[in-house]
């Protein structure tokens, strides 16, 4: 048997996930600005090589090797007294009857902590969790984003081995690891995802494209009890870091699921499930079943993660430690630290706010604004807490797209041309949004990869990026728009209407509605008038679904080499909620052509490069791809890198005063290992 070998560090090479990060600490005074840049050759967690043994494909089952998490611990696993005392009252098992044969053994980032305490974060959401709660748990995710933000370490998973083509998988699961209810997770619960779940057409009606790479479904094989593969119709070297150690490719558990629990609700191997369905309410089993298998609303779902919850009404949600939780600290002791976690739910932002000054909460991130720093700071100085900045990591935190598949075809005419949007970027005054909106302390670009991406260049950050209004008006009256009679309006060139764009933005993450205000302001300048609104995001979701919407905003993440060009977003039409520059174009790509609209060739080169790079991390195709955007401003940023505000309470321990990235490339906090946060009782 010819077996090849592959170091981890070969991957990574080969991968390209390296990483770098700039990051920002402050209190209450000027922010510091420390600089980390990880090299391209990662040392995976202590070691500093791993050699993997990868099977060549059809030759047989390789033996996984493992790889050390950091010093066994020596003696009895130590647990916290409140399930010492169930396992007492026969309530619970022992911890180490109740722990993985093999532990994840956690990095503490910070010291070993003590058990106990209640960690009180808010939410504006109505489902169990949301928001700050999720920054304190973890993701059932296959593997986990490193510490550094560039690389995967294990997590459930204890090992994996790519092949050398990078179209197969093989996945090493815990033996002996359990849900929350106690029952044991094996490959089971991923075969019953697979084939009971993903190639249901009732459940899945149309599996999701990074489980289609290469235009076929990818193949699940079943090794035995603990090891499975995954095999793809075409390489998917960025399978590893995007879709098991980030949650970009999971929502929820979708990779393994309680199958044990799912099956009463699945007609397969309940032939009464339709009837429990109409009994609470539905017409299909699969709708109960949907409903049973959402970790955000189903109370009762097995979970994995560090945290489950055992109570909910419209205020709170009370949330505790898993007794099954399956890590523990270098000292044994079985994460997390922390007993309790209560959600506050917040009606709105301005009530969140208060409470985050009034110091209601022990952490409080997601929902914080940088315009009201000085407040928070104040609040926390005043509640025993500390105000940090902590890196976005988006290359914009707020970028624009015009529609170039409006349904008015003078408007998409206007839209298409290049012009329009470099003298719309061109009418902005980043410099203004940057000292108004954020002290100073942002980055004026245009929409790019981060300074920090491997990809980056300054040229491309700074094209269309000045501040030059006698320029975009020149290149507005190049494209005939002319002004009205009174010089407050230019005219759309065939109707001669006043040049009004009515549209819908959703509030959320970055200050959207400030810095419109602003932008508005600027536009308005050049003869262009912005009338927008506050929507919620199912509403524009359904807007932007039907072409609706002349132009969208979001935050302009998936910038940093975690998740750069795997669905580009902005650097590329989509179809999706998040960007609309031109949803028919999105669509004929997505569908093979069968849908939408056929794009110009200039549009078509952006997929090119957009497969090529997932293909082989191919350096020219991110290079053309961030060339393209500089060159045609497919999409209008107007800040990047900005500082995001997080407040701790002191005797939280063990929480990163600097942070990694405040970014859904990284999931914000979950490079920060939050089960090894602790609360100090003295």
């Amino acid at each position: 048997m010819d077996l090849k070998k592959h170091t981890r560090r070969d991957f990574l090479r080969l991968a390209g996930l390296s990483a770098a990060g700039v990051v920002v600490a402050a209190c209450a005074g000027e922010p510091e600005v420390v600089e980390k840049v990880v090299k391209e050759t990662v040392v995976v967690e202590t070691e500093v090589e791993k050699e993997v043994t990868v099977l060549v494909e059809g030759e047989g089952e390789p033996e996984p090797e493992g790889e050390p998490e950091g010093e066994a611990p020596s003696g009895k696993y130590q647990e916290s007294p409140m399930l010492a005392e169930r396992v007492s009252a026969g309530a619970l098992p022992p911890v180490e009857e109740r722990l993985p044969e093999e532990p994840r053994i956690s990095e503490i980032l910070g010291e070993i902590g003590e058990f106990g305490g209640t960690l009180t974060v808010s939410t504006l959401s109505q489902n169990l969790f949301g928001d700050d709660a999720q920054m304190a748990m973890d993701r059932p995710t296959q593997l986990r984003i490193g510490h550094d933000g560039g690389h995967a370490v294990e997590y459930i998973l204890k090992d994996w081995d790519f092949s050398d083509d990078f179209t197969t998988v093989t996945c090493y699961m815990r033996k002996g690891m359990k849900w929350s209810d106690g029952q044991p997770l094996t490959t089971e619960d991923v075969r019953y995802w697979y084939e009971d779940m993903l190639q249901n057409t009732e459940i899945t009606p149309l599996a999701a494209s990074y489980f289609r790479w290469g235009g076929e479904l990818m193949k699940l094989d079943i090794v035995d009890d603990y090891t499975f593969k995954y095999t793809f119709a075409k390489p998917q070297p960025a399978w590893v870091l995007v879709n098991m150690a980030h949650w970009y490719g999971y929502w929820d558990d979708q990779s393994w699921v309680p199958a044990h629990y799912l099956k009463q609700y699945h007609i397969k191997y309940n032939d009464q499930a339709n009837e429990l369905a109409k009994d609470d309410g539905y017409d299909f089993w699969y709708q109960l079943h949907g409903y049973k298998n959402t970790r955000s609303q189903n109370l009762e779902r097995p979970r994995v993660e560090n945290y489950i919850p055992v109570s909910n009404t419209p205020s709170m949600c009370t949330m505790e430690r898993n007794p099954y939780y399956h890590a523990v600290d270098p000292e044994g002791k079985q994460l997390p630290y922390i007993d309790t976690m209560i959600v506050d739910k917040c009606a709105d932002l301005s009530t969140l706010d208060a409470k985050t000054v009034g110091g209601t909460y022990d952490f409080a991130a997601f929902q914080l604004r940088i315009l009201s720093y000085a407040t928070y700071a104040e609040g926390a100085a005043a509640s025993d807490a500390q105000m940090y900045l902590w890196a976005s990591g988006k290359g914009g935190e707020v970028v624009y797209n015009w529609n170039s598949n409006w349904t008015d075809p003078e408007w998409a005419e206007v839209f298409q041309d290049d012009r329009w949007r470099q003298a719309m970027s061109l009418a902005v005054n980043r410099a203004d949004i940057n000292n108004v909106i954020y002290f100073g302390n942002a980055t004026e670009t245009q929409y790019t990869v981060i300074p920090a991406s491997k990809y980056y260049k300054p040229e491309y950050a700074e094209a269309f990026a000045e501040y030059d209004p006698d320029r975009a008006n020149a290149l507005l009256d190049e494209m005939g728009l002319e002004w009205n009679a009174e010089k407050t309006h230019r005219l759309w060139p065939r109707s001669k209407k006043n040049i009004v764009i009515p549209w819908d933005l959703v509030e959320t993450e970055t200050p959207k509605g400030p810095i419109t205000e602003l932008v508005t302001e600027y536009w308005k300048a050049v003869g262009v008038e912005i009338q927008w609104k506050s929507i919620t995001r199912t509403l524009l979701t359904q807007k932007i679904a039907a072409n609706e919407e002349p132009m969208s905003l979001w935050h302009g993440d998936e910038t940093a080499d975690t998740l750069f060009l795997r669905r580009p977003k902005f650097f590329s039409p989509l179809d999706g909620d998040e960007s609309c520059w031109a949803p028919l174009w999105g669509r004929w790509y997505n569908t093979g052509g069968e849908q939408g609209e056929e794009p110009p060739q200039v549009i078509k080169d952006l997929y090119t490069w957009q497969d090529e790079f997932l293909l082989s991390e191919n350096v020219d195709a991110a290079d053309n791809t961030l060339k393209s955007e500089a060159e045609h401003v497919w999409t209008c940023g107007v800040i990047g890198n900005a500082p995001h505000p997080v407040m701790v309470r002191n005797n939280l321990m063990n929480v990163s005063k600097t942070g990694g990235y405040w970014t859904w490339d990284t999931g914000w906090t979950w490079t920060e290992f939050p089960e090894q946060w602790w609360i100090k009782q003295s």
